[in-house]
């Protein structure tokens, strides 16, 4: 259904554009040509100054419709892109759903009786309905900061606390891989300056950092964690060995919906596409930038910046 509603919007975009090249550089094509043919055969001051207006509302004219269609594509690019997020969103949600109204019904029938394996399902319910509502407060969280609305509790912190914290999120999916398979390092520089974040919403930054880094790796995953000064600034920096992201994607991961794709991958990793957008949102409420540099093949570095306190 997504793909036929993207079909149906590409459509409709090559319409558009095929009405804007017909009723738009049609006659700005004439106009060029009759600015052109005064200037060259005209004599008269009056003729070079209509000549040159001419030219001018023509270029004008070019300039607009150019600024036109890249806005139009714009917007339905994002369009796509929301269209997919939704039917993302709504398959996500109704897994966990699906799956604890199944076992829900298999209790109140009693088609269990054995108590370990009650216990057994209770706690997928758990989890399941822990997974949901972690879904529902990102989506939540997602709009308060798009609204503006979320509010930032600032204190000083040290750059080491903001890194364990997110690190303690983030072990319980490392606990549940194989250790064998994954090599987590946190590489903390001495006596740093302090930083003014408010550590709950900077760690759920530098947590999502730790996740793609996970989702967009393979067998064998080395995540680096380091945090460094900079100048005036302290830089926490997530690395992986993944397979990198090219450059003309590295401009539009930051983007709300935007998800890499990566054909090699068997399995696409999980997400919404809201992951980096959240982050870049944090970190500017905190005075900051964040950064990627990555090469194909070479794994990718995401870098926040943030002022350090004197």
């Amino acid at each position: 259904m997504a793909g036929q509603v993207a079909d149906l919007q590409r459509r409709k975009l090559r319409r558009l554009m095929t009405l804007v090249a017909i009723f738009a550089y049609g006659p700005s094509a004439l106009l060029i040509t009759i600015g052109v043919l005064i200037l060259v055969f005209g004599h008269a001051t009056k003729d070079v100054v209509f000549g040159i207006m001419t030219l001018s509302l023509a270029v004008t004219l070019v300039g607009g419709v150019a600024l036109t269609i890249v806005y139009v594509r714009r917007e339905s690019s994002v369009a796509q892109l929301q269209t997919e997020f939704v039917n993302k969103v709504s398959h996500d949600l109704r897994t966990p759903l699906t799956s604890i109204r199944l076992f829900v019904e298999t209790l109140q029938a009693k088609r269990v009786q054995d108590p370990e394996k009650v216990q057994q399902i209770l706690d997928i319910v758990a989890t399941e309905t822990k997974r949901l509502s972690e879904m529902v407060e990102r989506l939540l969280g997602w709009a308060r900061m798009e609204a503006g609305r979320r509010i930032y509790r600032l204190e000083n912190e040290s750059p080491a606390s903001v890194v364990d914290a997110a690190l303690r999120a983030f072990e319980p999916q490392v606990l549940s891989y194989d250790p064998a398979q994954i090599r987590l390092e946190r590489q903390v520089a001495d006596d740093l300056p302090k930083v003014r974040v408010d550590l709950a919403a900077m760690s759920e930054a530098l947590l999502n950092l730790l996740q793609n880094a996970f989702h967009y790796t393979e067998a064998n995953k080395v995540i680096t964690v380091r945090c460094q000064r900079r100048g005036p600034l302290v830089a926490i920096s997530v690395s992986d060995n993944g397979p990198g992201i090219p450059k003309h994607e590295q401009r539009r991961v930051f983007e709300k919906f935007y998800r890499l794709t990566r054909p090699e991958m068997p399995l696409q990793p999980p997400g919404t596409g809201l992951g980096l957008s959240m982050v870049q949102h944090i970190v500017a409420a905190h005075d900051g930038s964040v950064t990627v540099d990555s090469e194909p093949g070479h794994g990718a570095t995401f870098t926040v910046l943030l002022p350090a306190l004197p």
